[in-house]
């Protein structure tokens, strides 16, 4: 029971103090071996300000030191006051968990009274091992509330009304700006920005940036909610006048075709430009003496049209700094001629954001900047032109340094590619020599003119540089690297540096693709595919602590739903948010008759997604919250089903270069995986009925699979058209029987021999294949595929001078997408070894079995899961002995698997308890270890 927020008299402080249930006067004292709290995080984030989860999810780590006890925890218990200094006094006026019998150190929902907008809180843990040793509290962590109704915003959305995306010449219009003076009287205690803006937005305070993050807002489907961030702002303020700016994008909000502009889509996307820019500010102070005073976004803010003047999320922006008196950077440019007051944005119930849409806290990390560099070489190409190389294919942002007079434009030109001749090869972008994806500066004329865009960005290996007054040096035009700071989670080296090399191009096109949503491409698309999310989640789960990013991306499939009233109700697209619609138009293609609209390996992310979340992290929020959307998915497939007699329209193996793997087989064994999985959420959730309905639903598809597709000839069973897809989607989907799976996956390495070890499959089946190879004992035949030096195939992609992974293992289309990049995940589960028990959840069992392949020497690597970072390295000598080397975080346990003939001898060190052998087979010896560091050593 939550105690009254507001009594902190002597006579409560005294009562929490002796209680049992909470506080330093109770605590045992830690002996020097006790485990420690550490690591404490709130909703997957350190210290956050601006939460709006009503109850916050709770978790920490646990700290053994050297050789002390690795038992893991008993019982825990949580202590959370309204500042740390409370804490420290042994007061906890917000929640007091008491001791609660439980092993669970992650997604503990604070179970106190409501949570109020604004309310700051302190917590603290403590813990017991099974041993019953207490450990000392921890050190405390914060998190604060923001808005968390509509009704807490004082402040309105503002627009510019002499603003008009048209004109009659077709000319753009520059985008506006928004400006608002203020006064700051005495010294700030705290001071809170709860921003957003449409379509996009960058704040200033004084002239600087108010953070680091970029990019705003993260994108959501605008009608049903607009995400807004909380700046901390308290040491930014100056006592006097303060000026806070907002410039505006153009976004996915505001999609124009403008002539000589790329613009993408064909004959089957619909589109819609939501609106004309706004923005929402409310700026909250609290003075040291108490009082407080709100900056508010209303009429009295000024607004002009300002220096940007054309900006599109897909063709690149400009800017003309001979308007830089329309800058918000100071009082007195607001008075300027060109300023006019505000407008209040007239929402309805029709327009998009409506008069009802909620603001809601953006919960993803955001995006940042994460490097520069600098050209690796600058060829002129005659005319003032050059081309700049800068080594590897990025996403990010063309950025100035230069002077020059005023007028002239310098222009920048994005390229994956180039041409035989030297030249700009832009075909793979999408764009055209006529219609262009293009930077262009125009110089103000005064000294050295730094810029950058804003509000969009492009992949891209070459710039050309037009324009400049002299040639260019290395700092001259630089690359401003951006994608979302999901933290790192995991690490991997070997002694290949073909399969280095594979890895970090892999990693490359996540980070390329890692923007506010995950998307396919950086430049022809940018489109947050549900299936490119889905298809290559082993490896993003793997490569990136996404506990905090992917739970948005299913907001958005929730969101994006078509609802009753739409065309196919309960659908969900396969681009979400759904900024453009497709018409559902059946297309020839190598494979067979495909429709782009709706398909189940595709909307079934918002299903798998959340299950693979609650094994990765023990994420049950995100299931529960979305569990109707799932429901509502899966009704609308069975209708779908039922409608076109059997057959679900759909892509099939997407992208395969064996296009013989029936389409309907990917369909299916989708279909059933997500029935399956919906059957285990059920569960898991406490549905009980649900879980009968699924299960059965899953027997029937498996059944119809079976039927459809399992065949035998004299040489054994086989699925489909005998395909590396068709064989390894039925076995990785559990769709073969016991009694089949050996002669199964004996003829998927038949497959995998005859194609002479290329991957034949697409997106949808290049996980089944890798997944199948490892459960099956290949990992040889993966190593065999993986560094395949010609195509297709990842060594090509290396070998051939790729530095992200294409579209295409052939190294066709796009340059720079990633649903090909299951192997990143092989890397860490397989060479390295590193992977969940089955049955396990949030990694608190480990299998820990290294692959030891081919001609490598040697490969290591260290994942981070919720219970702490997880290390496996291997070595042969020159001998060929092995030596390995694992670290079990505490509170895991492990069982490792030593590569080790019946007859060598092993010698084991390292623990506080020692490893107990399991078993001792020809090829293997099998030992159960606790936490703790471990060498293992075959002679």
């Amino acid at each position: 029971m939550r105690s009254s927020r507001f009594t902190t008299t002597i006579a409560l402080a005294t009562t929490l103090g002796l209680a049992a249930s909470g506080v330093a006067a109770a605590s045992p004292h830690p002996g020097p071996e006790a485990v420690q709290v550490v690591d404490l995080r709130t909703d997957n984030k350190s210290n956050p300000i601006g939460i709006d989860s009503q109850a916050p999810l709770l978790a920490w780590k646990l700290d053994a030191p050297e050789g002390g006890r690795t038992s893991g925890q008993r019982a825990y218990e949580i202590r959370a006051a309204h500042s740390v200094a409370q804490l420290r006094r042994g007061i906890a006026d917000v929640w007091k968990s008491g001791k609660v019998d439980s092993s669970a150190t992650n997604n503990i929902a604070f179970a106190g009274d409501a949570l109020r907008s604004r309310e700051s809180v302190a917590w603290q843990v403590r813990v017991w091992d099974a041993g019953g040793h207490a450990s000392g509290w921890s050190s405390p962590a914060t998190w604060e509330m923001g808005l968390l109704d509509n009704s807490d915003w004082s402040a309105r959305w503002i627009e510019n009304a002499s603003y008009d995306y048209t004109r009659p010449d077709g000319s753009e219009t520059p985008l506006p700006v928004f400006g608002k003076s203020f006064t700051v009287h005495g010294r700030v205690a705290k001071a809170r920005l709860y921003m957003t803006g449409l379509g996009m937005y960058a704040s200033t305070l004084n002239g600087h940036a108010v953070s680091a993050n970029v990019l705003e807002p993260g994108q959501t489907t605008y009608s049903s909610e607009v995400d807004y961030r909380t700046y901390d702002l308290t040491d930014e303020l100056k006592t006097g006048t303060n000026v806070l700016g907002v410039e505006t994008g153009s976004g996915a909000y505001q999609r124009v075709k403008t002539p000589g502009h790329y613009f993408f889509g064909g004959n089957l996307e619909q589109y819609t430009v939501y609106g004309e820019p706004k923005a929402i500010a409310q700026l909250e102070i609290t003075y040291a003496d108490g009082h407080k005073e709100t900056v508010k976004s209303d009429t009295s803010w000024r607004t002009a049209l300002g220096p940007t003047t054309y900006s599109s999320w897909w063709s690149g922006e400009e800017f003309d700094a001979r308007r830089s008196a329309t800058s918000p950077t100071a009082a007195a440019k607001l008075s300027g001629s060109d300023w006019q007051n505000a407008s209040l944005a007239k929402l309805t119930s029709s327009t998009t954001p409506r008069d009802t849409t909620p603001l809601r806290a953006d919960q993803r990390p955001p995006v940042t900047v994460a490097q520069t560099a600098e050209p690796v070489s600058i060829t002129p190409r005659g005319n003032g032109s050059y081309i700049l190389d800068f080594g590897a294919n990025r996403s990010g942002w063309p950025t100035l340094n230069a002077s020059g007079p005023a007028g002239s434009t310098i222009t920048m030109t994005p390229a994956e590619l180039l041409k035989s001749d030297g030249s700009l090869d832009v075909s793979s972008t999408g764009a055209t020599e006529t219609n262009k994806i293009a930077y262009r500066y125009t110089m103000s004329g005064k000294g050295t003119e730094t810029w950058h865009p804003q509000f969009t960005y492009s992949g891209f290996r070459y710039l050309q540089v037009d324009g400049l007054p002299a040639a260019p040096r290395p700092d001259t035009v630089t690359m401003k690297v951006v994608h979302a700071s999901n933290p790192p989670a995991s690490t991997f080296d070997s002694s290949s540096e073909l399969i280095n090399g594979i890895h970090t191009i892999t990693l490359r096109a996540m980070q390329s693709n890692m923007m506010s949503v995950l998307t396919d491409c950086p430049d022809r698309e940018k489109g947050p595919y549900t299936g490119d999310n889905l298809h290559n989640l082993d490896a993003l789960l793997t490569d990136y602590d996404l506990s905090s990013y992917e739970p948005q991306l299913v907001r958005n499939m929730a969101t994006a739903q078509r609802q009753p009233g739409d065309a196919s109700p309960g659908l969900i697209a396969n681009i979400a948010p759904e900024f453009h619609r497709v018409a559902p138009t059946k297309l020839e293609f190598p494979q067979g008759t495909i429709e782009f609209l709706d398909e189940v390996n595709w909307g079934s992310a918002v299903i798998r997604i959340p299950w693979q979340l609650y094994q990765t992290y023990g994420d049950t929020r995100t299931m529960a919250l979305y569990y109707d959307n799932m429901v509502k998915w899966l009704d609308y497939e069975a209708a779908n089903k039922a409608a076109n007699k059997g057959d679900i329209p759909g892509l099939g193996d997407w992208s395969a270069t064996d296009n013989t793997t029936p389409m309907q087989l990917a369909i299916l064994a989708g279909y059933y995986t997500a029935a399956n999985d919906m059957a285990k959420t059920a569960k898991v959730l406490g549905k009980s009925a649900d879980v009968t309905k699924y299960t059965a639903l899953a027997a029937q598809l498996a059944d119809e699979f079976t039927s459809k597709f399992r065949h035998e000839d004299s040489t054994g069973v086989y699925y489909g058209s005998d395909s590396e897809a068709s064989d390894a989607m039925a076995l990785d989907a559990g769709l073969v029987a016991a009694s089949d799976r050996a002669q199964v996956l004996a003829r998927l390495v038949a497959s995998v021999r005859a194609s002479d070890n290329h991957i034949t499959t697409g997106s949808v089946g290049l996980g089944p294949l890798f997944r199948a190879l490892q459960d099956g004992g290949r990992d040889d035949v993966i190593y065999d595929m993986v560094v395949n030096p010609t195509s297709p195939g990842y060594g090509y992609l290396v070998a051939s001078g790729h530095t992200t992974l294409p579209e295409s293992l052939d190294g066709s289309g796009s340059q720079n997408h990633h649903f090909l990049g299951q192997v990143d995940s092989w890397l860490i589960s397989g060479l390295a070894g590193i992977r969940q028990a089955s049955g396990s959840v949030a990694y608190r069992q480990l299998d820990i079995a290294p692959a030891v392949v081919g001609n490598l020497t040697h490969a290591s690597g260290s994942y981070a899961t919720p219970q702490g970072d997880v290390s496996s390295a291997w070595q042969k000598d020159h001998n060929g002995r092995l030596a390995l080397k694992v670290t079990v975080p505490t509170g895991s346990t492990a069982t490792v698997h030593v590569p080790a003939a019946s007859k060598d001898s092993l010698h084991v060190t390292g623990g506080h308890t020692a490893p107990s052998l399991l078993n001792r087979s020809a090829t293997a010896a099998t030992y159960q270890v606790a936490a703790g560091t471990y060498a293992f050593q075959v002679r």
